[in-house]
């Protein structure tokens, strides 16, 4: 479909027109998540200026367009940026690292359970499930949630990364009961065909492969406003499907997407002290085995020393007995010489004819 078939269809989108009503619904919130760096922000920015097909902005400040410095993490609040009267694009903190701390902070904001244009911080604990109560009276429940997965082609899918990626796409679609959308970016960068094979063995359908405007190149193509625009249809066929064709209510629904998050909150932590205790255990048989090392060791040196001091007075008394022996052979050869020499010097008789002569 080309734009100017595209454009009226975002434009009119309303909740309003679906059949069967809005059943409380206001507006599409399309959640933006992911990795930091991958492009979300450059992404909105892309979005709108489609749209709105004037001069390019920042609307959503990127990491380059601010100098660098900040590792393509500029981000630190939830920023809704308005694209049309019931459509949304919502530009939330990306991950560092997919532990589980961050990962339940991204729960919580996909969840719509923390509020728009605040910081988001990545707290330990149950410090979370205090921002979400704190919360409750300024977050919407009319706002319909489509999770959308950014990713740049310039960053690799490690092997041992794609275990927690597919687990934060399913625990997202458990969330929000949509399967998240995947935009890759940069697709000019990487081997796309590759990474849309790998997504899709994570269950994904659909995916939009996007080079993004940027300050430095907003040259308009046909090709590129077609993609976005096509995108932005995309998502307003599938909101307006599951309204249409489910029963739903909004109030319910947040209550539940409440529920998921603190319960995944409940089980990091128990899971969290479990490990603790695992690792404390672990320390103190460690620390147990040494002691019984070390006094092994000692007991084994003690043993080495008594059998050396046993070794040495066995060869101590070795040698006095070979010196004594010396000595007494000395002493006995001497007095052999003596009893030799007194013998040699006693005076003989004379010996006669038959014997010797007696004494007169």
């Amino acid at each position: 479909m080309d734009m100017d078939r595209l454009r009226p269809v975002i434009d009119t989108f309303s909740f309003e027109r679906c059949k069967g009503g809005n059943q409380g619904f206001n507006r599409i919130l399309i959640q933006l998540f992911g990795l930091m760096g991958h492009g979300k922000s450059s992404f909105i920015n892309t979005c709108i200026f489609v749209w709105q097909d004037g001069e390019y902005q920042s609307w959503a400040k990127t990491d380059e367009e601010c100098g660098g410095g900040h590792h393509g993490g500029l981000t630190m609040n939830r920023i809704p940026h308005k694209l049309t009267s019931n459509i949304t694009l919502v530009d939330n903190r990306g991950l560092v690292t997919m532990n589980p701390y961050e990962t339940g902070e991204i729960f919580a904001q996909l969840g719509n359970l923390l509020p728009l244009g605040k910081q988001v911080e990545w707290s330990r604990g149950f410090g979370l499930v205090d921002r979400i109560v704190d919360s409750e009276k300024t977050v919407k429940t009319s706002d319909f949630i489509v999770p959308v997965l950014v990713h740049s082609l310039k960053k690799t899918i490690l092997p041992e990364e794609r275990a927690d990626l597919k687990a934060l796409l399913h625990t997202a679609k458990d969330l929000t009961g949509i399967f998240p959308i995947v935009v890759l970016t940069h697709k000019t960068f990487g081997n796309l065909v590759a990474v849309e094979y790998t997504f899709k063995e994570m269950g994904i359908e659909r995916i939009f492969a996007f080079e993004n405007y940027t300050r430095e190149d907003h040259f308009r193509t046909r090709g590129r406003h077609e993609e976005v625009l096509s995108f932005l249809k995309e998502v307003i066929r599938d909101a307006q499907f599951r309204v249409e064709h489910q029963k739903r209510d909004p109030v319910k629904e947040m209550q539940e997407r409440k529920q998921f998050v603190l319960n995944y909150v409940h089980e990091r932590e128990l899971k969290m002290e479990q490990e603790h205790l695992g690792r404390k255990r672990a320390l103190e048989q460690a620390i147990r085995k040494k002691k019984l090392q070390k006094q092994e060791e000692e007991l084994e040196r003690e043993r080495q020393r008594r059998r050396q001091a046993q070794e040495d007075e066995e060869r101590r008394l070795s040698e006095e007995f070979g010196k004594q022996r010396l000595v007494d052979q000395a002493r006995h050869e001497e007095e052999f010489r003596a009893q030799e020499e007194t013998i040699a010097k006693k005076p003989k008789r004379p010996r006669g004819i038959f014997g010797w002569r007696k004494k007169k």
